[in-house]
């Protein structure tokens, strides 16, 4: 079968390989994948700037957004079918079994060696086949066969969501009205589209023109869009109930600070690369204690944010016909996988690859 692999922490690494198709255990299921996302992370590993091969494997296939149909299932599944529509979660438990992972919640493991398809010890998904722990394996909508591959991606929305609120009822009453989501990238317009459709006054900020096609989909939604080029973050008067930090700049996480008003939150959904010089850190620790304001980190997403994501695919698309279609700006055949790995443009928004 064809996969697309790399060697991982080598650049310039990245093929297209035949691989032998894998045979599922008694309580796995092989995947014949239809399509997958390609983000952020793809491309950083790409560039050798991290990944991991499964062990005794000297590449690691890629992909770890996927949409699949279930091609055979282990003697032990229940629950799954061959044909049946599915996304598998990424994050499996680490080997310890720590008081998180035993208890669903991989993505909070506390030892830090868990494993990720198409990341970290576990090949990926960008193959014509692949393989699941069938209990790691989420059932959807048929309604869903042409945009369930962004699931994966508003798992992490769904997570930072159900996080924020988790925090803010547990140290006070709280009932927000404003939200600013900073990034119009896949997660962005996934986290103003889920926040809009539990009726937030939402503001989403980035840095496109306002008839850009990143702008027109935020404003579909009711959403106020807000080109950071002509109003920076430091010019809006709003003060916001929470913000969701997306874009992975660590100065634009540091404004985010002062757009939080009194007792608000901030989560922090990026990946922060780059160096960035504190040049008061007094006043913004000031500011957090004086305000009872919170910060937090999210990554990843455990099995119960892929289920309640399935559902608010659904309801997105029920509500917004042609808006998660017009998300997905590119697409590839697996022969193309340099083009599709290379970022096209600024209004591209989620590429794909289509194994079907």
């Amino acid at each position: 079968m064809k996969a697309i692999t790399v060697i991982p922490r080598k650049t310039n690494s990245l093929k297209l390989q035949d691989v032998e198709v894998p045979s599922p255990n008694s309580h796995e299921v092989l995947l014949k994948v239809q399509r997958i996302g390609i983000c952020g992370t793809d491309r950083d590993i790409i560039s050798g700037f991290y990944g991991e091969a499964p062990e005794g494997s000297s590449y690691l296939i890629l992909g770890h957004e996927s949409l699949c149909r279930v091609s055979e299932t282990g003697r032990f599944v229940r629950g799954l079918k061959k044909g049946d529509l599915v996304v598998p979660t990424v994050r499996r438990n680490c080997p310890e079994n720590c008081l998180n992972c035993r208890n669903g919640e991989s993505d909070m493991c506390v030892t830090g060696h868990y494993k990720e398809h198409g990341i970290k010890g576990l090949h990926g998904f960008a193959s014509d086949f692949a393989m699941s722990d069938a209990s790691f394996v989420v059932r959807i909508s048929e309604s869903l066969s042409e945009i369930g591959v962004l699931l994966e991606p508003l798992t992490i929305v769904e997570k930072g969501i159900s996080q924020t609120f988790k925090i803010q009822q547990g140290r006070l009453k709280w009932k927000p009205e404003k939200m600013l989501v900073l990034g119009a990238g896949p997660v962005g317009l996934l986290a103003t589209a889920v926040l809009r459709m539990r009726g937030f006054e939402v503001h989403t900020v980035a840095t496109r023109e306002r008839d850009s096609l990143k702008a027109r989909l935020v404003e579909e939604t009711g959403a106020t869009y807000i080109n950071s080029k002509e109003t920076p973050l430091s010019s809006l008067e709003h003060k916001y109930d929470a913000v969701f930090e997306i874009t992975g700049s660590p100065s634009v996480a540091l404004e985010a600070q002062a757009l939080i008003r009194v007792n608000g939150v901030a989560c922090f959904l990026g990946i922060y690369r780059q160096q960035q010089q504190l040049e008061d850190a007094g006043a913004i620790f000031t500011d957090l204690v004086l305000g009872n304001k919170v910060h937090f980190g999210s990554v990843n997403a455990n099995k119960s944010y892929f289920v309640s994501g399935a559902k608010d695919l659904v309801l997105i698309q029920k509500k917004w016909p042609s808006l998660l279609k017009r998300m997905i700006t590119r697409q590839k055949e697996p022969e193309d996988f340099e083009a599709a790995y290379s970022p096209e443009s600024e209004e591209e928004i989620k590429t794909v690859i289509n194994f079907e």
